[in-house]
């Protein structure tokens, strides 16, 4: 049984949707978090737009073997077939975009498909793991591939055993560096005078730092979910899914249904939802002491300490159904809403305390955002091309292997 435990918390992750929040969530996360301090920060002053080819010519300069788009997406470790430049539909063929702009629309650019199907062939012309924390969350190939870029568990803490409970013990995904690497991309493009690439790719760090600030993201699985599935597994998963399975199935259904429930303003009261968009505004910001991944860090451990009490208060609110073999969908809500809520003094609470949770993640996130904003602002002219390239080196290559 123990085997079989370890199984669950090292494939739980395969369960979790690689998307932290919706194409739209990452867009009015950012435009919101922003919009207070957009004038101030000249976010509304037009930005030409530029062809990444732009960009590309000018790097080709300090670095010729990465001057094309093939092999500048191999050196940033994403897919190549992607197409980094392509345009969103809502503004295709304008000439101009406002900082603002740019930051929200493409701030679910790493959504895209570039952090997917990123595996070698061994010698049989079978997927194998390109880089190590992959094998941990078993998709290779399709959206969910992309989960272990977009998602990062905190290492086992015994301060906080409940909410970094899982295996392997140390930190599982690379979403806190992969916004520092775009948030070192985005000052290379600038330092190069490429404001508009230097503000598209400023929006990919926006992406990971939103990320993290979904629960289910920071985090593996708890105590009172391996109870859920193994009284799942007794009752119905022993013939159905196998102990992994089951367990899997569960996490998958939770975290489908709270994505589901805080977008789906007709089934919540919408002071609740309106206030906890309101909380992405302000303009408080701090610069951080450290680099942009250290404030990642500090995201991703908030989060994570958030998620025991989200599980418990979505198992309140969530109707019998989500813990049979029935697969929730995101589309689910849209046909009889009233079957995936309970209605009980305690569902009220429940739901009570998830909006609490996620207005204070909704607080953070903008904050959050704000600060990445601020600190590109401070640090531009701080160093030269070279030298950011070379701290690049350093992040997408740490060894010489």
């Amino acid at each position: 049984m123990l085997k079989r435990l370890l199984a669950v918390s090292i494939l739980v992750f395969l369960s979790v949707p690689a998307r932290g929040w919706h194409e739209e969530d990452h867009e009015a996360m950012t435009r919101l978090s922003l919009e207070e301090t957009a004038r101030e920060w000249a976010l509304t002053r037009p930005c030409p737009v530029k062809p990444l080819q732009s960009l590309l010519d000018k790097l080709a300069r300090l670095r010729p073997e990465i001057g094309d788009r093939w092999h500048f997406s191999d050196y940033l470790k994403v897919n190549p077939k992607i197409d980094l430049e392509k345009s969103d539909p809502k503004i295709k063929g304008r000439r101009q975009l406002t900082p603002l702009e740019i930051l929200s629309l493409y701030s679910d650019d790493p959504d895209d498909g570039r952090d997917q199907d990123l595996f070698v062939r061994d010698e049989r012309g079978s997927p194998r793991p390109a880089y190590p924390d992959q094998k941990w969350f078993g998709v290779l190939e399709g959206p969910d591939s992309q989960a272990f870029r977009h998602m990062e568990k905190p290492p086992l803490s015994l301060r906080h055993i409940e909410s970094t409970f899982g295996f392997p013990f140390r930190t599982l995904g690379e979403a806190t560096l992969r916004a520092e690497i775009y948030f070192q991309a985005s000052l290379l493009a600038f330092s190069l005078d490429e404001p508009y690439w230097g503000w598209r790719l400023l929006a990919g760090a926006l992406h990971y730092i939103g990320d993290l600030h979904q629960p289910f993201h920071s985090a593996q699985i708890t105590p009172f979910l391996v109870k859920k599935c193994l009284d799942a597994y007794l009752s119905w998963g022993l013939k159905k899914k196998g102990l992994v399975g089951t367990c899997a199935h569960l996490v998958s259904n939770e975290h489908r249904f709270y994505e589901r429930y805080v977008s789906s303003p007709a089934l919540i009261e919408p002071r609740a939802r309106e206030e906890a968009l309101l909380a992405l505004k302000g303009v408080d910001s701090d610069l951080p002491e450290g680099s942009i991944q250290e404030l990642a860090v500090k995201v991703r451990d908030t989060s994570n300490r958030h998620f025991p009490e989200l599980v418990r208060a979505l198992a309140e609110l969530g109707a019998p159904v989500l813990f049979t073999p029935y697969r929730f969908e995101n589309k689910d809500y849209d046909g009889e809403p009233s079957r995936f809520l309970k209605s009980d003094d305690g569902a009220k609470a429940a739901a009570g305390k998830i909006f609490e949770i996620t207005q204070t993640q909704f607080e953070s996130a903008g904050r959050a955002i704000r600060t990445v904003i601020n600190s590109s602002l401070k640090n531009r002219e701080k160093k030269g091309a070279g030298e950011i390239l070379e701290g690049l080196d350093r992040l997408l290559y740490p060894t010489s292997s």
